[in-house]
């Protein structure tokens, strides 16, 4: 089955986008927005801390833990991001409570599905995708063209895109223009 063109989900509405071709079999959507927060640490507590009390073990830089309903992706030293789908927050410990600050309007969540979809991002991201160490921990902090955008994934064939909400029309057209050119060896 060949998935042709670009749909964006919001709220259970779907649109059609441009359409991409039809050998490059992707597709791209916007998911319900995630619950997205963003955990500081401070002079008193770290973010190994914080990891520990919710995960049970540290999480290093350039690392992720979880699944779909709640992930840690932890890309810089003193920062993670905690994301939800709809699931409750686990219980923090209220030292931790002053860590956190909700940022979930200020980005969305795309996902982009397709035998294809690793290789089709990893020609355009400056940090090459297809890296071993990428690969293991199958997360990165990266720019796509002129886009910050952080991507993780499960499987090779859908990734998650993370990107400030402000960027997100501008870069669903920039992902439809790269993939009109369609040249993924």
């Amino acid at each position: 089955m060949i998935l042709v063109g670009v749909d964006y989900v919001t709220d259970r509405q779907v649109t059609q986008g441009s359409s991409w071709p039809e050998s490059l079999a992707l597709s791209l959507t916007e998911s319900k927005p995630p619950e997205i927060l963003s955990v500081q640490s401070s002079n008193e507590h770290g973010i190994s801390e914080f990891c520990c009390s919710v995960l049970g073990e540290p999480l290093g830089l350039g690392q992720m833990s979880g699944g779909d309903t709640l992930r840690l992706i932890r890309h810089w030293p003193h920062k993670v991001y905690l994301i939800t789908d709809g699931t409750p927050l686990p219980k923090i410990e209220s030292r931790h409570a002053g860590l956190i600050t909700d940022i979930s309007d200020g980005y969305c969540k795309l996902c982009l599905a397709g035998e294809r979809s690793l290789a089709f991002l990893d020609q355009y991201c400056l940090l090459g995708l297809k890296q071993k160490i990428i690969l293991t921990t199958r997360t990165a902090k990266t720019m796509l063209g002129h886009y910050p955008v952080i991507i993780w994934w499960d499987d090779d064939v859908e990734l998650s895109l993370l990107i400030e909400r402000s960027l997100s029309q501008s870069f669903r057209d920039y992902l439809s223009v790269l993939a009109q050119r369609g040249c993924i060896e």
